[in-house]
């Protein structure tokens, strides 16, 4: 089949315009859009081809199997499982005939993999599956497995997104042709009571997520000024919820879904974009705090059994009995998202430190995605011990949809740019190329609390580093000479010189093992962390864990291994594999 691009001129076709050049709110800050970065030597980087490979050796009638079957045309091949599972025989997450599926959301990693790393044999098998699937589109425009009642919604949505992705980041205009008959048949059939989402009432209202829908409608209207989707967008916003944190109000309902509740966020920043409207910014800012106090465990995780909980002490009591503490890649994609856009709109470095947190603790400390469907998804921080696991029973499940898309989105982190300059949030093995050349990132970050950076390329603009809020002491040398600027921790350290191509940059962060308490109700309950990473005890525990012990670790040989007494080992979450037995959190004595 044809598509457009195809192999050949892929990597040739027109860079979009940058996120959000067309939007009301103009941003401080740009990430590349996939654009000029590449990932360098590393385990992130081996995930990322990992998941690349996987899907792009997944057979097309696989994914296409349901939807053929319901429009009535030829469907061979063998179905995916699961929550992929479109058969009306077997009963599903919400019923007979699941519809809770996650195409939309492989559309979208594949089309983000492909121009992350400018692969086209991913962006073309995209492509390939948008038009067959495009084929079994109804003439009213329903495009999904069944008429389920319960999750039209969240399907639309992320099947929205799949399509606005293939639009903007692999040039397929025909996405725009698909998004806008399933959006005339969601305009006429989608429910708008918007149900009250409370968690212990009705599971996300009933599926549906429809708090999430604007983020993607507004996106299509950006980038095609079609006021069809800025309306549609406009009815799906979630003031009952937003307002709370408005003006610092304070928060006064629980049981909310964790990651819908974290990722309607995203919504609210994409209607700061299209309105300009300060209230917005000040939601996503003031959620952003509430939630770093509140809700999050040293990893970065949250929402231990999938619930937002009270500022009572839940969060750290929730460790004794519930060992699904973290829906590791789907909050992995919610946070990426919410802090790059705080990033985006605000300038300011902290909201770095939640994204690092989570590469190294969350997504990028997950499992593998096996071939038939098996995922990670949660993680276990369980006082007494948890267990690295796959989920026993779910195939294909939603984490497997934010997998590709989490991993490619390494690529639209590790650096920003704006109109004087171009920001260093993530310290990984990279390079990137922009206006004034190309730099390359050289570390072994975390395991060295050190990067190297090299510019090929001259002129005048100020180089920015994040310096983590952990960390005290940072420097930086520029050429061998130490440069004496401001490293405020949760600050950009700023360099603003001529530059020459072969000028090298090296910057030290330091790190030391510290406590972590959990909340204000438990602070003698923590977890162990050096620098970005937390750190796991593996083994039974014969040592007390005493208000010292943070002091008492010493290196045990390898990077980021510690011993404390005999046979204390302690890794980062990352290095555990499947079925390892860990501890994340202690109580301490004394």
């Amino acid at each position: 089949m044809h598509t457009e691009p195809n192999r050949r001129n892929f990597l040739k076709a027109a860079v979009a315009a940058p996120l959000l050049a067309q939007a009301s709110a103009k941003p401080k800050l740009q990430p590349f859009n996939y654009s000029g970065v590449r990932l360098g030597p590393g385990m992130l980087r081996d995930q990322f081809l990992y998941a690349r490979d996987l899907f792009l050796k997944i057979p097309n009638d696989s994914f296409l199997i349901g939807f053929r079957k319901r429009a009535g045309i030829p469907a061979p091949g063998t179905p995916l499982t699961g929550w992929y599972d479109g058969d009306p025989r077997r009963p599903g997450l919400f019923g007979a005939g699941d519809t809770y599926n996650a195409f939309g959301q492989y559309l979208s990693g594949m089309a983000r993999m492909g121009k992350a790393s400018g692969h086209a044999p991913t962006l073309d098998k995209a492509s390939e599956l948008m038009e067959e699937w495009a084929k079994a589109i109804d003439p009213d425009g329903y495009f999904y497995y069944s008429r389920h009642p319960h999750t039209p919604h969240y399907i639309y949505e992320k099947t929205c997104c799949g399509l606005v992705d293939l639009y903007e980041y692999g040039g397929q205009k025909r996405a725009m042709e698909h998004l806008e008959r399933i959006t005339d048949w969601a305009i006429k059939n989608l429910d708008r009571s918007r149900k009250n989402p409370i968690l212990e009432t009705d599971r996300g209202a009933g599926g549906q997520e429809w708090y999430t829908l604007s983020e993607n409608l507004y996106r299509a209207y950006v980038l095609t000024g079609d006021e069809r989707y800025k309306t549609f967008g406009d009815l799906w916003r979630y003031p009952a919820y937003w307002e709370m944190f408005q003006d610092k109000h304070e928060v006064n309902r629980w049981k909310f879904h964790a990651y819908s509740h974290v990722n309607t966020f995203s919504s609210a920043a994409m209607t700061y974009a299209v309105t300009a409207d300060p209230r917005y910014l000040e939601t996503i800012t003031h959620a952003f705090d509430w939630l770093e106090k509140t809700q999050l465990y040293a990893t970065g995780g949250f929402g231990p059994g999938e619930n937002i909980v009270p500022p009572d002490g839940s969060l750290g009591s929730e460790l004794e009995t519930n060992p699904q503490t973290f829906e590791t890649i789907c909050g992995s994609w919610a946070c990426f998202k919410l802090s790059r856009y705080l990033m985006m709109f605000t300038g300011e470095a902290k909201y770095g430190d939640w994204i690092e947190k989570l590469v190294y603790n969350g997504v990028g400390a997950s499992l593998p995605l096996l071939p038939d469907g098996y995922n990670f998804y949660y993680s276990d921080y369980q006082m007494g011990g948890g267990r690295k696991l796959y989920h026993g029973d779910w195939k294909w499940s939603c984490c497997s949809g934010t997998y590709p898309q989490s991993i490619a989105d390494y690529h639209n982190l590790i650096y920003f740019q704006s109109s004087d300059g171009l920001y260093v949030n993530l310290y990984i093995p990279s390079e990137v190329e922009w206006s004034h050349g190309k730099l390359t990132q050289e570390t072994s970050y975390p395991e060295s609390d050190a990067t190297n950076l090299t510019i090929q390329g001259s002129g005048d603009f100020a180089l920015r580093f994040r310096v983590p809020r952990w960390c005290e002491g940072a420097s930086v040398t520029v050429n061998g000479a130490a440069q004496r600027i401001a490293r405020k921790p949760g600050t950009w350290a700023e360099i603003r010189r001529a530059w020459k191509s072969g000028d090298r940059v090296a910057a030290r962060f330091p790190m030391a093992v510290r406590m972590v308490p959990v909340d204000t109700q438990h602070p003698r309950r923590v977890a162990l962390a050096y620098g970005p990473v937390v750190l796991t005890r593996q083994h039974k525990p014969v040592l007390e864990i005493g208000k010292r012990l943070h002091e008492a670790l010493r290196s045990g040989g390898a990077p980021l291994e510690f011993r404390a007494g005999g046979s204390d080992v302690f890794v980062p979450f990352y290095r555990l594999k499947h079925r390892d037995t860990y501890d994340t959190y202690f109580d301490i004595a004394g």
